[in-house]
């Protein structure tokens, strides 16, 4: 048992008017009225954080199906039909839909010199001299020099040839397996090579191997072409042709939409998630008497308004608007997306469906517009979710000061009260010892007097 004025001695003089259970009551009576409400108030706070992280993720994610549609990957996604083995197709940017037809006569081809010469090994001494390489009008003057090896001389050559020519050493097999090979970098007959030197070691020549440098001759619809590359860029736009073989090959571009309908599904999921999330946490049910976490905050409620309100008066150059190409907004606020809707407007044509998404201004499509707004909602440090999440740190804190007020102050109180009781129950105990000895005093001299 603890020292007499504490609250483990209380009742012992009062012969139990004063304990511990009574004090307790008290106290927990006070704490209910006071400290409890301060702190069922911070954690319906925290509880309406941990929501209001929840909707900031949604919305995250909402902005991130946005911006996706306002690049180009999902406009330039394309079809592409060959038929032959002629060319290979590539394509890139906003490629119109088109056919054609290619027949390949001449592949573009470089020219190529081997030495008559072999070498037993790679690091071979030459013979002093020079080696001269003309192509087009271009010519290149390499001196070997004494103790120089094969390897020097190719090293010599590609680093003085402007990247023009390229040297190489090829085994071939045999007792003097290495020779040197000499061919241009690009294909072309521009890229022609005549080459001679005046080195002992290369004194039977270098000698051309199959023919000439020449330049590609195909058709395009039946309209010759000459190019010196078998790369062709320039003659549809966004289109890259790469010639492989003789022969004819037709080809079809269609454009795919596919990569756009799959975007605007993801966008209308992830506003969907938002939409649900908003009313499940702004809701009140009159039966069960329960609101959601939000009922009655009108900022949460009015988030979504102006990007429905973008989605529905947003028009395209010619007065169409969202619900035209299948995307509408149901009475429950959420979005549907008709995808037999777009498909006929793509098909009716695909520029001006496409412009109305992302417009090539960058600023009047409905996603470049939902991409600004979503910015100032979720993104921009004075946006109106971080401004909502500050301000709930900044009251969370607030209360749990507040608590912490409240909970010393009742502490202190009980203190006081629980030392100011154990001293009136001390006295009350000395009193009763001291009406006891009285009475034992009066006992005794009654009886004396018997």
């Amino acid at each position: 048992m603890g020292e007499f004025g504490t609250l483990s001695t209380l009742g012992l003089g009062s012969q139990g008017v004063l304990n511990n259970d009574i004090i307790d009551k008290l106290k927990k009576a006070d704490k209910d009225s006071i400290v409890t409400p301060v702190e069922n108030r911070k954690n319906q706070l925290i509880e309406k954080k941990k929501e209001l992280s929840e909707l900031r993720k949604l919305f995250s994610d909402l902005n991130t199906s946005v911006t996706n549609m306002t690049y180009d990957t999902p406009y330039d996604s394309v079809t592409t039909d060959i038929s032959g083995d002629s060319v290979a197709i590539s394509t890139n940017g906003n490629v119109k839909a088109s056919s054609f037809s290619i027949r390949v006569n001449q592949l573009a081809t470089k020219d190529i010199f081997e030495s008559k010469d072999t070498f037993a090994q790679k690091d071979s001494i030459l013979e002093e001299g020079t080696i001269s390489i003309g192509i087009g009008d271009d010519s290149f003057d390499i001196d070997i020099n004494a103790g120089d090896t094969l390897e020097d001389l190719v090293k010599r050559i590609n680093g003085s040839t402007d990247s023009k020519v390229k040297a190489s050493i090829l085994n071939v097999g045999g007792d003097t397996p290495y020779k040197l090979i000499i061919k241009s970098a690009n294909t072309g007959s521009e890229n022609k090579l005549t080459i001679s030197s005046t080195s002992d070691s290369f004194s039977n020549g270098l000698s051309r191997i199959g023919d000439e440098a020449q330049d590609a001759i195909f058709t395009l619809d039946g309209v010759s072409i000459t190019r010196s590359s078998n790369k062709i860029d320039d003659l549809i736009d966004h289109v890259t042709i790469q010639l492989k073989q003789e022969g004819k090959s037709d080809i079809t571009i269609n454009k795919d939409n596919s990569k756009i309908i799959e975007g605007i599904n993801e966008f209308v999921e992830k506003y969907n998630a938002v939409v649900k999330k908003i009313n499940e946490d702004t809701k009140y049910d009159p039966e069960k008497k329960t609101a959601g976490i939000f009922q009655g905050d009108s900022t949460i409620r009015n988030l979504l308004r102006t990007i429905q309100d973008t989605i529905s008066l947003t028009k395209s150059k010619d007065g169409k608007m969202a619900s035209d190409f299948g995307l509408d907004i149901q009475r429950d606020g959420t979005l549907s997306f008709d995808e037999e809707k777009f498909k006929s407007e793509y098909e009716k044509d695909s520029n001006k469906t496409i412009e109305f998404f992302k417009a090539s201004d960058a600023t009047s499509g409905l996603f470049n517009k939902l991409e600004d707004q979503l910015y100032d909602i979720s993104i921009s440090s004075k946006g109106i979710l971080k401004t909502l999440k500050k301000n709930l740190d900044e009251d969370i804190k607030r209360y749990e000061k507040l608590q912490t007020q409240a909970q010393k102050k009742l502490d202190k109180r009980y203190d006081i009260l629980s030392k100011n009781f154990a001293s009136y129950d001390a006295i009350m105990g000395k009193l009763d010892q001291s009406s006891q000895v009285i009475q034992q005093m009066i006992d005794a001299e009654l009886a004396a007097k018997k």
